[in-house]
């Protein structure tokens, strides 16, 4: 499929080449106005496609150059003629793979080379966290999504992202106020009445907690406000306060009060941290969204490095949301990279799907991809068009048991138990007689039981 029209193409290898140019904001302190940003023109980004890897490690990646043909006849292999002339010689062009036909990026029949090769420039393997890589992740949607395509965090890897390219049909909802942490998985969380519940995030004990405040405070830059548009009066104040008004403005009550903080002797992080872990959440959440651009990543690394730090499984994500890493995931890049060979495309679009919802931070979603990775076990079963559903999927069976009876009968007893989940609860039914599944987190393990077999079985697919 060919989507990206030729200016766009253009653009794109342009930017991976030369850079490109952004507006340039020093924040001052006046007398008059407080913190202000001032215009400085334009400051050019530029950084390797390759990242902190040399140029035939990054390509080999994604090009299998020891099979692919050389035009250099002195060589037999792509490795060989690329070797000589960026290492030994060092006499072809900067970014030459551009423009070699071999890799399909400048002319082809298909968007797809380009999006890998963009993705893999943004992976946590390749590129270097000290580069303004969000940056080009930024400018690449700019561009993408003109033609109907759209870079994602798809999954993600010791806390950082990794992305992929989607087709993108919807526009994207606002993140807050309605997808704040405590509403994303408010069925998890019971406050108001009581003893407050969390059933998401109560193993983050007052400790780690007070680490985090720590940062939030360190974090808390300065701005003045401007309360309404009809007169000219302002206010001082900071990032981290106007996130906790944001918050119990959301909330319609006081969920957060720090004024007993300035008669405390004790450091106000400490107040902070002893209030409801997902109110926390929230300000973080709130928080990163009143940065101003350049603290927002060092604002994120900090918090990460918290959560890191007491054995956290959460993490703030590039979009400014907090999210929960799950401790038994059964997803795995391998298991990834394994459905990119699976040929059909209507199962390879199903388990794209489930794996998109799985990652985002909402129960909601979670629902969503385990009715999708039902559906993508479904289609598994007939994956063999010239046979019936029921011999097609004895033969998946067959070849992933290696003929072995004693397989046999476990896969057929486990494809037939998650046949079984599927119709008797409301997965892929909705039917009154359909049982409820009471608890959001059992969620997880039905997705992760039903990956465990589809992802086995693309192993042995033909």
């Amino acid at each position: 499929m060919r989507l990206i029209s030729e200016l766009t193409r253009r653009d794109l290898l342009d930017i991976i080449r030369d850079g490109f140019s952004i507006p340039a904001y020093t924040q001052i302190e006046t007398a008059d106005f407080g913190w202000i940003d001032t215009d400085d023109g334009t400051k050019e980004i530029k950084m390797d496609y390759w990242g902190r890897l040399d140029e035939i490690s990054f390509l080999q990646r994604l090009y299998p150059l020891d099979s692919m043909p050389s035009n250099d006849r002195r060589f037999r292999t792509a490795l060989g003629d690329i070797r000589q002339h960026t290492v030994n010689n060092d006499d072809w062009d900067y970014c030459w793979v551009l423009s070699d036909n071999r890799f399909s990026l400048t002319n082809g029949n298909e968007d797809e080379p380009l999006l890998k090769f963009i993705c893999e420039m943004l992976h946590p393997a390749v590129r270097d966290e000290k580069a303004p890589w969000k940056a080009y992740l930024e400018k690449f949607n700019e561009l993408l999504r003109a033609d109907g395509y759209e870079l994602y965090a798809a999954q993600h890897i010791s806390g950082r992202d990794i992305y992929k390219a989607r087709r993108c049909i919807l526009t994207e909802a606002p993140l807050l106020p309605n997808n704040l942490f405590s509403e994303r998985y408010k069925e998890l969380i019971q406050f108001g009445n009581g003893e407050p519940i969390d059933n998401i995030s109560g193993k983050v004990g007052y400790a780690a907690k007070k680490h985090l405040c720590k940062v939030m405070f360190e974090f808390a830059e300065p701005q003045r406000i401007q309360r309404s548009r009809y007169d000219s009066w302002t206010v001082n104040t900071d990032a981290l306060a106007e996130a906790i008004d944001h918050l119990n403005e959301f909330m319609e009550f006081p969920v957060i009060d720090l004024f007993p903080a300035s008669f405390s002797p004790s450091p106000p992080e400490e107040l902070l941290a002893s209030f409801f872990t997902p109110f926390v959440f929230d300000v973080i959440e709130y928080q990163y969204d009143e940065l101003s651009s350049g603290e927002k990543g060092v604002f994120q690394s900090a918090i990460n490095a918290a959560f890191q730090k007491d054995n956290v499984s959460f993490r703030l994500s590039d979009r400014g949301l907090v999210e929960l890493l799950s401790d038994q995931e059964v997803l795995s890049p391998e298991i990834m990279a394994s459905f990119e060979s699976v040929s059909e495309p209507g199962l390879k679009d199903l388990l794209n799907e489930a794996i998109e919802k799985h990652m985002q931070p909402s129960l909601q979603a979670h629902h969503d991809a385990v009715e999708k990775i039902w559906d993508a076990l479904e289609r598994l079963k007939t994956y063999y068009t010239s046979l019936d559903k029921k011999a097609s999927a004895s033969k998946i069976v067959n070849d992933m048991a290696n003929g072995d009876k004693s397989f046999i009968d476990l896969f057929n007893a486990e494809f037939e138990a998650l046949t079984k989940i599927g119709n008797n609860y409301r997965i892929r039914h909705h039917e009154t007689n359909k049982i409820d599944i009471i608890d959001p987190r059992y969620y997880d393990y039905f997705f992760n039981r039903c990956l465990s077999l589809i992802a086995l079985a693309i192993q042995y697919l033909q």
